[in-house]
């Protein structure tokens, strides 16, 4: 399970922003996983408070937004991508090879005790 590894990154870049920001605990981050990125948000939400135990993190609550894979197709522009049908337009079965958005994996927010950063825009 990779995501152990996912979790143990993602605490270790909360860790550095929140000393940067005063130190203290962390009582939740925001993460942003792109629905055809390699991590499987389950299994991560499934190791995070193990990896989290003895650090500013312990008993911080995930939370995890999906990004939606988005395409663009050569007849219909920007199109949400189907896992199942691949980097296909959904409209017209077309090649949609660049991939636009959803394989993100990126820190979007951290809370500390008295202090929330967003948009951090970290992984």
């Amino acid at each position: 399970m990779h995501e152990a590894s996912v979790a143990l990154d993602l605490i270790r870049v909360a860790e550095t922003v929140a000393l940067e920001h005063g130190g203290g605990r962390i009582l939740a981050l925001t993460v942003r996983i792109g629905q055809w990125s390699a991590v499987v948000p389950e299994a991560l939400h499934a190791a995070f408070p193990a990896c989290a135990e003895g650090t500013l993190l312990a008993g911080a609550h995930l939370s995890i937004q999906l990004v939606p894979g988005v395409g663009l197709c050569p007849l219909h522009g920007r199109v949400e991508l189907e896992l199942q049908r691949g980097l296909r337009c959904p409209n017209c079965d077309a090649p949609t090879p660049q991939l636009l958005q959803g394989d993100e994996l990126e820190l979007d927010g951290l809370e500390l005790d008295g202090l929330e950063l967003d948009g951090l825009e970290l992984a």
